[in-house]
C-alpha cells in the first residue's frame, strides 16, 4: 500500500485543492501563499483566486452601479441588481463544479482564470 502524498499544508493534495475553493478567492489566496511544494494544489489555489476574485469584483461592480443608479438613473437599478444576482448564481455553480473536480483529482481549467492561474502558480 502506497502512502498518500502530503502537501506543504499537511493535507492531502485533493483535500487542500478542494479547500482552496471553499471560501472563493479568500481561501484561494490563503492556500496560494501557504502551499510551496505541490503544483496541483498551487494551481487550484491560483485558479480559485483568479476566477472567484473576478466574479466577486463583478458582483461588487454591479452592486455599486445599482446603488449609484438610484441617484442618476433609477430605472437601471433593477437590471444591475439582476446582473449581480445572476453573476453570483453563476459563481455558485462554478464553485460547486470546481470543488468537485479538485476533490476527484482532476485539473479542470476554467477559461480565462486558468491562464491567470498558470502565471500565478509558477
Amino acid at each position: 500500500m502506497q502512502a498518500e502524498i502530503v502537501s506543504s499544508t499537511g493535507l492531502t493534495p485533493r483535500v487542500a485543492a478542494s479547500l482552496a475553493y471553499a471560501g472563493w478567492w479568500i481561501t484561494g489566496a490563503l492556500f496560494w501563499v501557504l502551499e510551496t511544494r505541490d503544483p496541483y494544489v498551487r494551481f487550484h489555489a491560483a485558479q480559485s483566486l483568479a476566477a472567484f476574485g473576478i466574479i466577486a469584483a463583478m458582483i461588487a461592480a454591479f452592486a455599486t452601479l445599482a446603488i449609484a443608479s438610484l441617484s442618476f438613473l433609477p430605472g437601471a437599478f433593477s437590471p444591475f441588481v439582476w446582473a449581480a444576482m445572476l453573476t453570483w448564481g453563476g459563481g455558485v455553480i462554478l464553485w460547486v463544479v470546481a470543488m468537485w473536480h479538485a476533490a476527484t483529482g482532476r485539473v479542470w481549467r476554467i477559461p480565462i482564470a486558468a491562464e491567470l492561474a498558470d502565471r500565478l502558480s509558477r
